[in-house]
């Protein structure tokens, strides 16, 4: 039994290995919604769920594209993290945004084709590796 615990205690610890977190320097990222005039649709705060997160989300229509802004934004780290748009909190229907970029700053994600957002109600951090959800926002 304690060979056990401890094969499992060893594989948690190489599963965790800094080369799979997230970075934690910010993004440069472009998107600026006053400056492309966008529409603010939808917005959200991001609260962490078991983990430290939070921020403020909003969710613009750039000239007829869908983006979902994180500014500001931080978050504890974690290996594998993504970024869901969801219609609901356990991500069983969702579009992945693609890797969270940074655990810091501002960050914006583009989102593919022509969803109903009023079906997709939830910004979501997830850890895809390991299915846990380390963040939740509900958008308004």
């Amino acid at each position: 039994m304690k060979k056990i615990f401890i094969l499992f205690f060893l594989l948690i610890l190489i599963s965790c290995k800094d080369d799979n977190n997230t970075p934690m320097t910010p993004p440069d990222d472009a998107f600026d919604p006053i400056a492309t005039n966008a529409t603010l649709l939808k917005e959200g705060m991001i609260v962490g769920v078991g983990h430290t997160i939070n921020g403020t989300i909003k969710v613009y229509d750039n000239a007829g594209k869908k983006v979902v802004l994180f500014d500001p934004f931080t978050s504890q780290n974690g290996p594998d993290l993504k970024v869901y748009l969801s219609k609901d909190q356990n991500a069983t229907q969702y579009i992945n945004l693609g890797a969270l970029k940074s655990t810091t700053g501002k960050q914006s994600y583009d989102v593919t084709g022509m969803p109903d957002l009023n079906e997709y109600k939830f910004v979501l951090v997830w850890c895809q590796q390991f299915s846990v959800l380390f963040g939740k926002a509900e958008l308004q």
